[in-house]
C-alpha cells in the first residue's frame, strides 16, 4: 500500500459489526494460553505472553454488554502506543480502505464518534481512545464495573 488512505478492520461482537482503525492494531491472532490475573474483573480472560511481554486480554463483549466472558473468537493486540492490551472479539470479517471511496461519517453512541459506510451499511467506528481512557480511570479510581475473578470487589 502506498500509505494513502486509512485502513479499517471490520469485526463482529454479539452479531453486530464494528470497525476499528487498523493502525491501532499490532496483530490479530487465535486465542493463546492465558494465566489468571488475581483480583481482576471478570471481563479479563487472563494475561498472555506476547513476544515476551505480559499482555492482559479484555473480553470486549463482556466489558460492553455484561455478557459472560468467552475464550473462543479472535484476539486483537493493540498497538503499544495505545497501551498494553489485547481484546477478545467474536470474528474478524475483513480489512477495508477509504482509498476506494469508503465514506466516514459522524456517528454517536457508546465508544463511537464516527461510522464508516461500507456496502451501503453504516458500521460504527470504535473509538479506542474512549475505551482506553475508561479502563485507565477504572484502574486509578479502583472502581470495577464487574465482580472480580475471585468473587471479591
Amino acid at each position: 500500500m502506498s500509505g494513502r488512505g486509512r485502513r479499517f478492520l471490520i469485526f463482529t461482537l454479539r452479531g453486530e459489526r464494528y470497525a476499528m482503525n487498523a493502525g491501532d492494531l499490532s496483530e490479530v491472532m487465535e486465542p493463546p494460553p492465558t494465566f489468571p490475573i488475581p483480583k481482576a474483573p471478570k471481563t479479563y480472560l487472563g494475561i498472555m505472553n506476547f513476544h515476551g511481554a505480559p499482555i492482559p486480554i479484555l473480553d470486549l463483549a463482556a466489558f460492553l454488554h455484561g455478557d459472560p466472558p468467552k475464550s473462543s473468537g479472535r484476539i486483537l493486540i493493540l498497538d503499544h502506543k495505545l497501551g498494553s492490551l489485547a481484546l477478545r472479539i467474536d470474528t474478524v470479517e475483513r480489512i477495508v480502505s477509504d482509498i476506494r471511496g469508503l465514506q466516514i461519517q459522524e456517528e454517536e453512541g457508546p465508544y463511537v464518534r464516527q461510522a464508516i459506510l461500507f456496502n451501503n451499511e453504516r458500521i460504527p467506528l470504535f473509538a479506542m481512545d474512549i475505551l482506553m481512557n475508561e479502563l485507565e480511570n477504572e484502574v486509578r479510581s479502583g472502581n470495577r464495573r464487574n465482580n472480580t475473578c475471585d468473587g471479591k470487589r
